[in-house]
């Protein structure tokens, strides 16, 4: 008799279990045929407390492998560059172009410096984000920079008599590099795939579109 009674209460242990899991499941398909508690990337609210609270990229979002090292090579350099335009302006520009004339472009340079060191503070702040928008647009803003330095560069010195010089080249390189790991890093963190969402019982993981 106690056997028996085990084994009962076994069954309907092992029927209620599957019950609520497949509760759970229709439940979420009812919601997600229904658009009830629809989040705004197409996923769907797996209880009330989570309808209520909402999703937090912060805990969802697996960034791409290699992000936090070129967060930091970026924020550094910038620093970098704008220290040393700021300090030695003439210094950068002989540097820089390989000739004697800083001396006559001081106060620009050192307004260019400036400027990195605001976008500089930007980046450092991206460094520790988790905010994937915040870090999309630090990555944006450095593709676009880049690039479009590089582009007035090479076309401004494509007319000089002398050609590009050795600095110059390894300048332009640099750049257009840092324009791709950028734009490559802006495209990888933008992805749905990277979005890791919690596993509930019964509830199938779902597939990336």
């Amino acid at each position: 008799m106690a056997a028996k009674a085990n084994n009962s209460r076994q069954d309907v242990t092992s029927w209620d279990g599957k019950l609520s899991s497949s509760d759970l499941h229709s439940r979420l398909k009812t919601r997600k045929v229904l658009g009830v508690g629809e989040t705004d990337d197409g996923d769907v609210h797996r209880s009330k407390l989570s309808q209520i609270l909402g999703h937090s990229d912060q805990l969802y979002v697996r960034l791409p492998w290699g992000l936090r090292v070129w967060q930091f090579i970026l924020a550094l350099s910038f620093t970098v560059v704008s220290l040393w335009a700021l300090i030695l302006p003439s210094h950068i520009f002989d540097v820089t172009f390989e000739s004697d004339e800083g001396k006559y472009v001081t106060l620009p340079v050192r307004l260019y410096g400036t400027a990195l060191l605001a976008l500089s503070l930007f980046h450092w702040h991206t460094v520790s984000s988790s905010d994937r928008d915040i870090i999309r647009v630090a990555l944006l803003s450095s593709a676009i920079y880049f690039f479009l330095q590089t582009l007035v560069t090479f076309i401004s010195l494509t007319s000089v008599e002398d050609g590009l010089k050795a600095n110059v080249t390894w300048l332009l390189g640099f750049r257009m590099t840092s324009s791709l790991m950028s734009a490559f890093y802006y495209h990888a963190v933008g992805r749905k795939t990277v979005a890791v969402r919690p596993k509930v019982s019964g509830v199938p993981e779902p597939t990336p579109e």
